[in-house]
């Protein structure tokens, strides 16, 4: 059997309305810090809660499409090129990580979104035990913050479930490597 995505009245609806609700996007060219590989491009409100999107739509109407379509837009349309997936259960993780991979959905996204393609990094709850008497991020984490914006084509993508926010192994800041700026602790 062979699936075949569709795109849904009201699911465009809901891209419509989030982009519509996602203020003050700034473009690189207003950026005096453009060369700075590992950014984003600059998003007005990005230290408050207006900086975050948060995607409430019944169970089975297409939530995970509309987020990973979502990406694709603010991609194409900004340049934003980083995006923190945060579900709230690990069999979601395993069934938004399995949409995002599958050839079907990669296929369908590239009729819209032609050579973009989505670098899909996982962390699951193990993934940060100590090795060898080292404290080491998970090298998913430590691949997503350091991808750099020079492959104007690939979207970067990190997927937790929304426990691991709040999880020591995310708060915790005695590891034995840093990340950009000097960063031990990988919620910072």
């Amino acid at each position: 059997m062979k699936i075949k995505l569709e795109t849904l009245q009201h699911q465009t609806d809901a891209l419509a309305a989030i982009d519509k609700a996602f203020p003050g996007m700034d473009t690189m060219s207003n950026d005096p810090n453009a060369n700075y590989i590992y950014a984003n491009p600059l998003i007005r409100y990005r230290y408050n809660d207006k900086a975050n999107i948060d995607i409430k739509m019944e169970t089975g109407t297409g939530k995970t499409y509309v987020y990973t379509r979502m990406m694709y837009d603010l991609h194409q349309k900004y340049g934003l090129f980083k995006f923190v997936i945060a579900v709230p259960s690990p069999s979601i993780k395993e069934g938004t990580r399995s949409f995002i991979s599958s050839d079907y959905a990669k296929q369908h996204f590239s009729e819209f979104y032609e050579n973009t393609r989505v670098q899909l990094n996982v962390i699951n709850a193990g993934d940060f035990s100590a090795r060898s008497g080292r404290r080491n991020f998970p090298a998913q984490l430590s691949e997503f913050v350091e991808a750099t914006r020079q492959n104007a084509n690939q979207i970067e993508v990190l997927l937790i479930n929304q426990g691991m926010l709040h999880s020591k192994s995310m708060h915790r800041d005695d590891y034995d490597q840093t990340l950009l700026g000097g960063e031990t602790s990988p919620i910072k």
